[in-house]
Protein backbone atom coordinates (compact mmCIF):
# COMPACT_ATOMS: atom_id res chain seq x y z
CA UNK A 1 0.00 0.00 0.00
CA UNK A 2 1.13 3.52 -0.69
CA UNK A 3 1.36 5.72 2.40
CA UNK A 4 -0.79 8.80 2.00
CA UNK A 5 -2.19 11.78 3.89
CA UNK A 6 -5.77 11.28 2.70
CA UNK A 7 -7.22 9.41 5.73
CA UNK A 8 -7.38 12.35 8.14
CA UNK A 9 -9.18 15.70 8.18
CA UNK A 10 -6.28 17.42 6.45
CA UNK A 11 -5.44 16.08 3.02
CA UNK A 12 -1.97 17.65 3.04
CA UNK A 13 -0.72 16.89 6.58
CA UNK A 14 0.12 13.45 7.96
CA UNK A 15 -1.70 12.91 11.24
CA UNK A 16 -2.98 10.24 13.61
CA UNK A 17 -5.73 9.01 11.28
CA UNK A 18 -3.20 8.58 8.46
CA UNK A 19 -0.92 6.65 10.82
CA UNK A 20 -3.80 4.35 11.93
CA UNK A 21 -4.87 3.77 8.32
CA UNK A 22 -1.30 2.81 7.35
CA UNK A 23 -1.08 0.44 10.34
CA UNK A 24 -4.44 -1.11 9.44
CA UNK A 25 -3.15 -1.69 5.91
CA UNK A 26 -0.15 -3.62 7.36
CA UNK A 27 2.56 -1.08 6.66
CA UNK A 28 5.75 -1.77 8.59
CA UNK A 29 6.53 0.99 11.12
CA UNK A 30 10.06 1.25 9.71
CA UNK A 31 8.64 1.96 6.25
CA UNK A 32 6.30 4.56 7.76
CA UNK A 33 9.24 6.21 9.56
CA UNK A 34 11.21 6.24 6.29
CA UNK A 35 8.22 7.97 4.61
CA UNK A 36 8.04 10.61 7.36
CA UNK A 37 11.81 11.20 7.18
CA UNK A 38 11.57 11.61 3.41
CA UNK A 39 8.52 13.95 3.68
CA UNK A 40 8.97 16.08 6.83
CA UNK A 41 6.81 18.88 5.37
CA UNK A 42 3.69 16.66 5.71
CA UNK A 43 3.90 16.80 9.53
CA UNK A 44 2.14 19.54 11.43
CA UNK A 45 3.97 21.42 14.19
CA UNK A 46 2.71 19.17 17.02
CA UNK A 47 3.57 15.96 15.12
CA UNK A 48 7.21 16.80 14.35
CA UNK A 49 10.18 14.98 15.94
CA UNK A 50 10.46 15.62 19.69
CA UNK A 51 6.94 17.06 20.05
CA UNK A 52 5.46 13.77 21.31
CA UNK A 53 3.11 13.44 18.36
CA UNK A 54 2.79 11.08 15.39
CA UNK A 55 6.48 11.13 14.45
CA UNK A 56 7.62 10.10 17.94
CA UNK A 57 4.98 7.33 18.09
CA UNK A 58 6.06 5.96 14.70
CA UNK A 59 9.76 6.23 15.68
CA UNK A 60 9.09 4.28 18.88
CA UNK A 61 7.12 1.62 16.94
CA UNK A 62 9.94 1.41 14.36
CA UNK A 63 12.51 0.92 17.15
CA UNK A 64 10.42 -1.86 18.67
CA UNK A 65 9.93 -3.42 15.23
CA UNK A 66 13.68 -3.24 14.59
CA UNK A 67 14.42 -4.89 17.95
CA UNK A 68 11.79 -7.55 17.26
CA UNK A 69 13.32 -8.21 13.85
CA UNK A 70 16.80 -8.45 15.39
CA UNK A 71 15.47 -10.85 18.03
CA UNK A 72 13.65 -12.90 15.36
CA UNK A 73 16.82 -13.04 13.25
CA UNK A 74 18.86 -14.17 16.26
CA UNK A 75 16.24 -16.77 17.07
CA UNK A 76 16.22 -18.00 13.46
CA UNK A 77 20.02 -18.24 13.52
CA UNK A 78 19.90 -20.16 16.80
CA UNK A 79 17.30 -22.54 15.36
CA UNK A 80 19.48 -23.07 12.28
CA UNK A 81 22.49 -23.71 14.52
CA UNK A 82 20.52 -26.21 16.60
CA UNK A 83 19.30 -27.96 13.44
CA UNK A 84 22.85 -28.11 12.09
CA UNK A 85 24.12 -29.57 15.37
CA UNK A 86 21.27 -32.09 15.30
CA UNK A 87 22.17 -33.14 11.75
CA UNK A 88 25.84 -33.49 12.72
CA UNK A 89 24.90 -35.60 15.76
CA UNK A 90 22.70 -37.79 13.57
CA UNK A 91 25.55 -38.19 11.07
CA UNK A 92 27.92 -39.19 13.89
CA UNK A 93 25.33 -41.67 15.16
CA UNK A 94 24.93 -43.18 11.69
CA UNK A 95 28.72 -43.50 11.35
CA UNK A 96 28.97 -45.11 14.81
CA UNK A 97 26.23 -47.60 13.93
CA UNK A 98 27.98 -48.36 10.64
CA UNK A 99 31.25 -49.03 12.47
CA UNK A 100 29.41 -51.24 14.97
CA UNK A 101 27.84 -53.18 12.08
CA UNK A 102 31.27 -53.70 10.50
CA UNK A 103 32.61 -54.89 13.86
CA UNK A 104 29.70 -57.31 14.28
CA UNK A 105 30.20 -58.70 10.78
CA UNK A 106 33.92 -59.15 11.40
CA UNK A 107 33.25 -60.87 14.72
CA UNK A 108 30.71 -63.22 13.11
CA UNK A 109 33.13 -64.06 10.30
CA UNK A 110 35.91 -64.73 12.80
CA UNK A 111 33.66 -67.01 14.85
CA UNK A 112 32.64 -68.89 11.71
CA UNK A 113 36.30 -69.50 10.84
CA UNK A 114 37.36 -70.30 14.41
CA UNK A 115 37.04 -74.10 14.02
CA UNK A 116 38.70 -74.34 10.64
CA UNK A 117 42.28 -75.52 10.19
CA UNK A 118 44.62 -74.36 7.56
CA UNK A 119 45.42 -76.48 4.54
CA UNK A 120 48.97 -75.30 4.28
CA UNK A 121 51.30 -77.79 2.56
CA UNK A 122 54.86 -77.45 1.48
CA UNK A 123 55.44 -79.37 -1.70
CA UNK A 124 57.52 -79.29 -4.80
CA UNK A 125 56.36 -77.91 -8.08
CA UNK A 126 56.71 -81.33 -9.71
CA UNK A 127 53.86 -83.51 -10.85
CA UNK A 128 54.85 -86.26 -8.40
CA UNK A 129 52.06 -87.48 -6.14
CA UNK A 130 51.82 -85.42 -2.99
CA UNK A 131 52.54 -87.37 0.16
CA UNK A 132 52.99 -86.24 3.67
CA UNK A 133 54.64 -87.60 6.78
CA UNK A 134 56.92 -90.67 6.63
CA UNK A 135 54.99 -92.41 3.91
CA UNK A 136 57.80 -91.91 1.41
CA UNK A 137 60.29 -93.65 3.72
CA UNK A 138 59.86 -97.42 3.37
CA UNK A 139 61.81 -100.03 5.23
CA UNK A 140 64.02 -101.98 2.85
CA UNK A 141 65.32 -105.45 3.33
CA UNK A 142 68.77 -105.84 4.64
CA UNK A 143 71.20 -105.82 1.73
CA UNK A 144 74.34 -107.71 2.54
CA UNK A 145 76.98 -108.81 0.09
CA UNK A 146 76.66 -112.64 0.18
CA UNK A 147 80.36 -113.27 -0.23
CA UNK A 148 81.30 -110.97 2.61
CA UNK A 149 78.54 -112.38 4.77
CA UNK A 150 79.61 -115.99 4.16
CA UNK A 151 83.25 -115.26 4.94
CA UNK A 152 82.33 -113.48 8.16
CA UNK A 153 80.07 -116.29 9.31
CA UNK A 154 82.77 -118.87 8.57
CA UNK A 155 85.33 -116.94 10.56
CA UNK A 156 82.93 -116.45 13.48
CA UNK A 157 82.06 -120.10 13.54
CA UNK A 158 85.76 -121.14 13.66
CA UNK A 159 87.14 -118.54 16.02
CA UNK A 160 84.10 -117.37 17.95
CA UNK A 161 84.31 -113.59 17.30
CA UNK A 162 86.35 -111.38 15.10
CA UNK A 163 88.42 -108.75 16.81
CA UNK A 164 87.02 -105.24 16.20
CA UNK A 165 83.70 -106.49 14.75
CA UNK A 166 80.48 -105.87 16.59
CA UNK A 167 77.93 -108.59 16.31
CA UNK A 168 74.57 -106.99 15.84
Amino acid sequence: MTISTSAGASKTNFGHMDMYAAQQAGTDPRDLLAFLNANPNTLSQDNRPGAGGVYDMVAQQATVAQENKKFADQRAQEIQRQERLQREAEARQVERLYQMEIGARTEAANKARAGLQSKFQISSASKAPQTAGTQAFKRRQLQVNPMTYNSLTAVTQNQGTLPGVINV
